[in-house]
Protein backbone atom coordinates (compact mmCIF):
# COMPACT_ATOMS: atom_id res chain seq x y z
CA UNK A 1 0.00 0.00 0.00
CA UNK A 2 2.90 2.32 1.02
CA UNK A 3 4.50 1.77 -2.53
CA UNK A 4 1.27 2.48 -4.00
CA UNK A 5 0.83 5.74 -2.09
CA UNK A 6 4.46 6.57 -3.03
CA UNK A 7 4.31 6.25 -6.88
CA UNK A 8 0.19 8.07 -7.11
CA UNK A 9 2.11 10.96 -5.24
CA UNK A 10 5.13 10.49 -7.14
CA UNK A 11 3.06 10.51 -10.73
CA UNK A 12 1.49 13.58 -9.39
CA UNK A 13 4.43 15.57 -8.87
CA UNK A 14 5.91 14.54 -12.16
CA UNK A 15 2.76 15.84 -13.62
CA UNK A 16 2.86 19.16 -12.06
CA UNK A 17 6.70 19.42 -12.52
CA UNK A 18 5.65 18.92 -16.27
CA UNK A 19 2.76 21.75 -16.17
CA UNK A 20 5.36 24.28 -14.51
CA UNK A 21 7.92 23.59 -17.15
CA UNK A 22 5.14 24.16 -20.25
CA UNK A 23 4.09 27.46 -18.73
CA UNK A 24 7.48 28.44 -17.85
CA UNK A 25 8.82 27.91 -21.48
CA UNK A 26 5.37 29.43 -22.79
CA UNK A 27 6.30 32.34 -21.18
CA UNK A 28 10.13 32.45 -22.05
CA UNK A 29 9.18 32.06 -25.63
CA UNK A 30 6.47 34.72 -25.44
CA UNK A 31 7.83 37.91 -26.36
CA UNK A 32 5.02 39.93 -24.98
CA UNK A 33 5.96 38.31 -21.58
CA UNK A 34 8.21 40.89 -20.33
CA UNK A 35 9.77 41.57 -16.15
CA UNK A 36 8.22 44.72 -15.34
CA UNK A 37 10.15 44.50 -11.93
CA UNK A 38 11.17 47.88 -10.71
CA UNK A 39 10.13 49.82 -14.17
CA UNK A 40 9.14 53.20 -13.43
CA UNK A 41 5.90 55.15 -14.34
CA UNK A 42 4.89 58.65 -13.38
CA UNK A 43 1.67 57.24 -12.47
CA UNK A 44 0.03 58.32 -9.62
CA UNK A 45 -3.82 57.35 -7.90
CA UNK A 46 -6.10 59.87 -6.54
CA UNK A 47 -9.66 58.70 -4.54
CA UNK A 48 -11.95 61.20 -5.17
CA UNK A 49 -15.49 58.75 -4.60
CA UNK A 50 -16.34 60.08 -1.72
CA UNK A 51 -16.20 64.09 -2.16
CA UNK A 52 -19.81 63.83 -2.01
CA UNK A 53 -19.95 62.19 1.25
CA UNK A 54 -17.61 65.26 2.83
CA UNK A 55 -19.41 67.46 5.23
CA UNK A 56 -16.95 69.51 5.92
CA UNK A 57 -16.80 72.81 3.37
CA UNK A 58 -14.02 73.93 4.18
CA UNK A 59 -11.85 70.49 3.05
CA UNK A 60 -14.61 70.75 -0.34
CA UNK A 61 -13.33 74.09 -1.26
CA UNK A 62 -9.70 72.44 -0.52
CA UNK A 63 -10.36 68.83 -2.55
CA UNK A 64 -11.93 71.55 -5.24
CA UNK A 65 -8.51 73.80 -5.28
CA UNK A 66 -6.03 70.87 -5.24
CA UNK A 67 -8.14 68.98 -8.28
CA UNK A 68 -7.85 72.59 -10.05
CA UNK A 69 -3.98 72.01 -9.72
CA UNK A 70 -3.41 68.42 -10.62
CA UNK A 71 -5.62 68.24 -13.68
CA UNK A 72 -7.51 71.20 -14.97
CA UNK A 73 -9.57 69.20 -17.58
CA UNK A 74 -10.71 66.33 -15.41
CA UNK A 75 -11.18 69.63 -12.56
CA UNK A 76 -13.55 70.62 -15.48
CA UNK A 77 -15.31 67.76 -16.16
CA UNK A 78 -15.84 66.19 -13.10
CA UNK A 79 -16.91 69.25 -11.49
CA UNK A 80 -18.52 71.48 -14.32
CA UNK A 81 -20.11 68.52 -16.96
CA UNK A 82 -21.30 66.01 -14.48
CA UNK A 83 -21.80 68.05 -11.42
CA UNK A 84 -23.09 70.90 -12.69
CA UNK A 85 -21.18 73.26 -10.16
CA UNK A 86 -20.36 76.66 -10.83
CA UNK A 87 -17.15 78.48 -10.37
CA UNK A 88 -18.00 82.01 -10.05
CA UNK A 89 -17.06 81.81 -5.95
CA UNK A 90 -17.11 79.63 -3.62
CA UNK A 91 -20.53 80.51 -2.67
CA UNK A 92 -21.65 79.82 -5.56
CA UNK A 93 -19.66 76.43 -5.71
CA UNK A 94 -20.62 75.14 -2.21
CA UNK A 95 -24.52 76.41 -3.06
CA UNK A 96 -24.36 73.85 -5.68
CA UNK A 97 -22.50 71.23 -3.67
CA UNK A 98 -25.27 71.31 -1.01
CA UNK A 99 -27.93 70.39 -3.35
CA UNK A 100 -26.01 67.84 -4.75
CA UNK A 101 -25.55 66.09 -1.66
CA UNK A 102 -28.72 66.51 0.01
CA UNK A 103 -30.09 64.13 -2.84
CA UNK A 104 -31.34 60.76 -1.43
CA UNK A 105 -30.42 59.06 -4.28
CA UNK A 106 -26.97 60.60 -4.44
CA UNK A 107 -26.08 59.46 -0.83
CA UNK A 108 -27.48 56.16 -2.00
CA UNK A 109 -25.14 56.11 -4.87
CA UNK A 110 -22.45 57.16 -2.24
CA UNK A 111 -23.21 54.84 0.34
CA UNK A 112 -22.39 51.64 -1.97
CA UNK A 113 -19.70 53.70 -3.29
CA UNK A 114 -17.93 53.18 0.39
CA UNK A 115 -18.94 49.82 0.42
CA UNK A 116 -17.04 49.00 -2.77
CA UNK A 117 -14.27 50.77 -3.24
CA UNK A 118 -12.26 49.57 0.13
CA UNK A 119 -11.95 45.86 -1.39
CA UNK A 120 -11.65 47.30 -5.20
CA UNK A 121 -9.64 49.98 -5.53
CA UNK A 122 -6.58 48.23 -4.10
CA UNK A 123 -6.70 46.00 -6.29
CA UNK A 124 -7.47 47.39 -9.58
CA UNK A 125 -4.98 49.95 -8.93
CA UNK A 126 -2.51 47.07 -8.56
CA UNK A 127 -3.88 45.34 -12.46
CA UNK A 128 -3.59 49.36 -13.99
CA UNK A 129 0.25 50.61 -12.45
CA UNK A 130 1.31 47.07 -14.02
CA UNK A 131 -0.43 47.06 -17.12
CA UNK A 132 1.11 50.78 -18.04
CA UNK A 133 3.89 49.43 -16.75
CA UNK A 134 4.16 46.69 -19.78
CA UNK A 135 3.18 49.77 -21.56
CA UNK A 136 5.99 51.09 -20.98
CA UNK A 137 8.51 48.38 -21.73
CA UNK A 138 6.25 47.18 -25.05
CA UNK A 139 5.32 50.54 -26.29
CA UNK A 140 8.34 53.17 -25.04
CA UNK A 141 7.30 55.68 -27.77
CA UNK A 142 3.31 55.92 -26.14
CA UNK A 143 2.37 58.92 -23.85
CA UNK A 144 2.11 57.56 -20.15
CA UNK A 145 -0.57 58.94 -18.12
CA UNK A 146 0.28 61.13 -14.82
CA UNK A 147 -2.77 60.75 -12.99
CA UNK A 148 -5.94 58.09 -12.36
CA UNK A 149 -8.70 59.83 -10.30
CA UNK A 150 -11.51 57.22 -8.55
CA UNK A 151 -14.89 59.52 -8.97
CA UNK A 152 -18.37 59.12 -9.00
CA UNK A 153 -19.09 60.42 -12.18
CA UNK A 154 -22.89 59.80 -11.04
CA UNK A 155 -23.43 57.86 -14.10
CA UNK A 156 -22.63 59.91 -16.60
CA UNK A 157 -18.70 58.40 -17.41
CA UNK A 158 -16.88 54.92 -16.95
CA UNK A 159 -13.80 56.28 -18.35
CA UNK A 160 -13.06 59.72 -19.34
CA UNK A 161 -9.46 59.82 -20.79
CA UNK A 162 -7.82 63.41 -20.71
CA UNK A 163 -4.03 64.57 -21.73
CA UNK A 164 -2.89 63.35 -18.89
CA UNK A 165 -5.08 61.89 -16.93
CA UNK A 166 -8.00 59.20 -16.26
CA UNK A 167 -11.09 59.58 -14.15
CA UNK A 168 -13.01 56.46 -13.76
CA UNK A 169 -16.23 56.74 -12.49
CA UNK A 170 -16.43 53.68 -10.06
CA UNK A 171 -20.04 53.68 -9.40
CA UNK A 172 -20.47 52.05 -13.29
CA UNK A 173 -18.83 49.38 -12.23
CA UNK A 174 -21.07 48.22 -8.72
CA UNK A 175 -22.29 45.50 -10.57
CA UNK A 176 -25.48 44.90 -12.48
CA UNK A 177 -27.17 43.15 -9.23
CA UNK A 178 -26.26 46.46 -7.70
CA UNK A 179 -29.81 47.95 -5.61
CA UNK A 180 -28.23 51.16 -6.99
CA UNK A 181 -27.85 50.03 -10.50
CA UNK A 182 -31.11 48.07 -10.94
CA UNK A 183 -32.96 51.63 -9.65
CA UNK A 184 -31.50 53.56 -12.62
CA UNK A 185 -34.24 54.36 -15.15
CA UNK A 186 -34.58 51.82 -17.98
CA UNK A 187 -34.00 55.05 -20.41
CA UNK A 188 -31.60 55.37 -20.90
CA UNK A 189 -29.63 52.86 -18.89
CA UNK A 190 -30.84 50.20 -20.97
CA UNK A 191 -30.31 45.91 -19.75
CA UNK A 192 -28.14 45.43 -21.73
CA UNK A 193 -26.26 48.85 -20.06
CA UNK A 194 -26.63 48.20 -17.03
CA UNK A 195 -25.32 43.92 -17.70
CA UNK A 196 -22.03 45.62 -18.97
CA UNK A 197 -21.71 47.80 -15.49
CA UNK A 198 -19.16 44.85 -13.94
CA UNK A 199 -16.13 45.46 -12.08
CA UNK A 200 -14.43 42.78 -14.53
CA UNK A 201 -14.32 45.46 -17.40
CA UNK A 202 -12.75 47.86 -15.34
CA UNK A 203 -9.21 47.55 -16.32
CA UNK A 204 -9.52 46.83 -19.86
CA UNK A 205 -11.61 49.99 -20.15
CA UNK A 206 -8.71 52.00 -18.74
CA UNK A 207 -6.30 50.42 -21.07
CA UNK A 208 -8.03 50.42 -24.39
CA UNK A 209 -9.63 53.39 -23.51
CA UNK A 210 -5.99 55.41 -23.01
CA UNK A 211 -5.04 53.27 -26.44
CA UNK A 212 -7.66 54.86 -28.50
CA UNK A 213 -6.54 58.21 -27.86
CA UNK A 214 -2.87 58.56 -27.03
CA UNK A 215 -1.62 55.47 -29.94
CA UNK A 216 -4.67 54.69 -32.08
CA UNK A 217 -7.04 57.52 -32.83
CA UNK A 218 -9.87 56.78 -34.94
CA UNK A 219 -9.48 57.09 -38.24
CA UNK A 220 -12.53 58.54 -40.12
CA UNK A 221 -11.58 55.67 -42.91
CA UNK A 222 -13.73 53.03 -44.03
CA UNK A 223 -14.99 50.54 -41.69
CA UNK A 224 -12.02 47.85 -42.31
CA UNK A 225 -9.99 50.12 -41.22
CA UNK A 226 -11.40 51.25 -38.11
CA UNK A 227 -12.38 47.29 -37.48
CA UNK A 228 -8.83 47.02 -37.89
CA UNK A 229 -8.02 50.05 -35.30
CA UNK A 230 -9.91 47.95 -32.93
CA UNK A 231 -8.28 44.96 -33.79
CA UNK A 232 -4.57 46.49 -32.60
CA UNK A 233 -6.62 48.25 -29.31
CA UNK A 234 -7.58 44.77 -28.18
CA UNK A 235 -4.82 42.64 -28.79
CA UNK A 236 -2.46 44.96 -27.36
CA UNK A 237 -5.05 45.53 -24.34
CA UNK A 238 -4.97 41.60 -23.72
CA UNK A 239 -1.02 41.70 -24.01
CA UNK A 240 -1.23 44.46 -21.21
CA UNK A 241 -3.45 43.22 -19.03
CA UNK A 242 -2.45 38.74 -19.31
CA UNK A 243 -4.14 37.51 -16.85
CA UNK A 244 -7.82 39.48 -18.28
CA UNK A 245 -10.04 36.68 -20.50
CA UNK A 246 -10.44 37.47 -23.91
CA UNK A 247 -13.84 37.76 -23.16
CA UNK A 248 -13.40 40.39 -20.48
CA UNK A 249 -10.82 42.09 -23.05
CA UNK A 250 -13.80 41.90 -25.72
CA UNK A 251 -16.39 43.05 -22.97
CA UNK A 252 -18.55 40.16 -23.52
CA UNK A 253 -19.59 37.32 -21.06
CA UNK A 254 -18.44 33.91 -22.69
CA UNK A 255 -20.74 32.54 -24.14
CA UNK A 256 -20.88 35.71 -26.77
CA UNK A 257 -17.59 34.73 -27.41
CA UNK A 258 -18.41 31.35 -27.51
CA UNK A 259 -21.19 32.50 -30.57
CA UNK A 260 -18.86 35.04 -32.13
CA UNK A 261 -15.98 32.57 -32.53
CA UNK A 262 -18.72 29.80 -34.19
CA UNK A 263 -19.45 32.34 -36.20
CA UNK A 264 -16.43 33.88 -37.93
CA UNK A 265 -16.61 32.27 -40.99
CA UNK A 266 -20.54 33.33 -41.28
CA UNK A 267 -19.75 37.05 -40.31
CA UNK A 268 -16.75 37.63 -42.48
CA UNK A 269 -18.87 36.35 -45.81
CA UNK A 270 -21.48 38.78 -44.41
CA UNK A 271 -19.63 41.71 -44.76
CA UNK A 272 -18.46 40.73 -47.92
CA UNK A 273 -20.84 39.76 -49.25
CA UNK A 274 -22.95 43.22 -48.61
CA UNK A 275 -20.01 45.16 -49.47
CA UNK A 276 -19.69 46.95 -46.38
CA UNK A 277 -15.55 46.44 -45.44
CA UNK A 278 -14.86 49.79 -47.56
CA UNK A 279 -18.49 51.22 -46.13
CA UNK A 280 -17.55 55.04 -44.68
CA UNK A 281 -21.14 55.15 -44.18
CA UNK A 282 -22.24 56.07 -40.46
CA UNK A 283 -24.71 53.58 -39.86
CA UNK A 284 -22.52 51.05 -40.79
CA UNK A 285 -20.12 52.05 -38.10
CA UNK A 286 -22.37 52.63 -35.84
CA UNK A 287 -24.02 49.06 -36.37
CA UNK A 288 -21.24 47.02 -36.45
CA UNK A 289 -18.61 49.02 -33.58
CA UNK A 290 -20.84 50.21 -31.15
CA UNK A 291 -21.88 49.32 -28.33
CA UNK A 292 -25.71 47.70 -28.52
CA UNK A 293 -28.01 44.80 -27.67
CA UNK A 294 -26.84 43.42 -30.28
CA UNK A 295 -24.66 43.93 -33.96
CA UNK A 296 -26.90 45.67 -36.44
CA UNK A 297 -27.75 43.90 -39.52
CA UNK A 298 -27.03 40.33 -37.81
CA UNK A 299 -29.66 37.96 -35.52
CA UNK A 300 -30.17 39.06 -32.70
CA UNK A 301 -29.20 36.78 -30.48
CA UNK A 302 -25.97 37.92 -31.88
CA UNK A 303 -22.78 40.10 -29.19
CA UNK A 304 -23.06 43.65 -30.02
CA UNK A 305 -19.52 45.03 -31.56
CA UNK A 306 -19.01 42.27 -33.82
CA UNK A 307 -16.64 44.31 -36.15
CA UNK A 308 -14.47 45.21 -33.45
CA UNK A 309 -14.48 41.06 -32.99
CA UNK A 310 -13.58 40.98 -36.55
CA UNK A 311 -10.70 43.25 -35.92
CA UNK A 312 -9.52 41.38 -32.88
CA UNK A 313 -9.17 38.27 -34.48
CA UNK A 314 -7.71 39.47 -38.02
CA UNK A 315 -5.01 41.25 -35.77
CA UNK A 316 -4.89 38.15 -33.36
CA UNK A 317 -4.01 35.97 -36.38
CA UNK A 318 -1.29 38.17 -37.83
CA UNK A 319 0.37 38.59 -34.07
CA UNK A 320 0.16 35.01 -33.91
CA UNK A 321 1.88 34.25 -36.79
CA UNK A 322 4.38 37.11 -36.74
CA UNK A 323 5.06 37.52 -33.61
CA UNK A 324 5.51 41.61 -34.21
CA UNK A 325 6.73 43.93 -31.88
CA UNK A 326 3.61 45.89 -30.26
CA UNK A 327 5.77 48.93 -31.60
CA UNK A 328 5.51 47.83 -34.78
CA UNK A 329 2.07 46.10 -34.68
CA UNK A 330 0.96 50.36 -34.69
CA UNK A 331 2.40 50.87 -37.72
CA UNK A 332 1.44 48.17 -39.94
CA UNK A 333 -1.36 49.04 -42.47
CA UNK A 334 -4.55 47.92 -42.19
CA UNK A 335 -4.97 46.18 -45.48
CA UNK A 336 -1.48 44.33 -44.82
CA UNK A 337 -3.42 42.71 -41.77
CA UNK A 338 -6.75 42.48 -44.20
CA UNK A 339 -4.83 40.40 -46.58
CA UNK A 340 -3.02 38.10 -44.47
CA UNK A 341 -6.61 37.08 -42.78
CA UNK A 342 -7.21 33.51 -43.14
CA UNK A 343 -10.82 32.73 -42.79
CA UNK A 344 -11.72 29.57 -40.06
CA UNK A 345 -13.33 26.91 -41.77
CA UNK A 346 -17.03 27.12 -40.60
CA UNK A 347 -17.52 24.39 -37.95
Amino acid sequence: MKRKHWIIIGGTLTLIGLVLSYVFLTKKNDPYSVDIVGVKIPLKFFDYTDFLGEKDTLKVLNIEKELLQIDTLVHDNLLGSFYRLSFESDTAFLRGYRNIVKDPAIQEIQKALNQKCTTLLPLEQNTLYQGFQRMKVLLPKIKQPHHIFWINSLFNSSVSIAENGIAIGVERYLGPSSKVVQRLPSNPFYAWIKEGMDESYLTRDVISGWLSNHALKETKGSLAEEMIRWGKILVITEKLLPDNSTATVLRYQDEDLNWALASEASIWKYLINEQLLYDKGEYTQQSLLHEGPFTGGLPHESPDRLGQFMGYRIVLQYVEQHQPSLESLLNIPYLTLLQAYEVPEKK
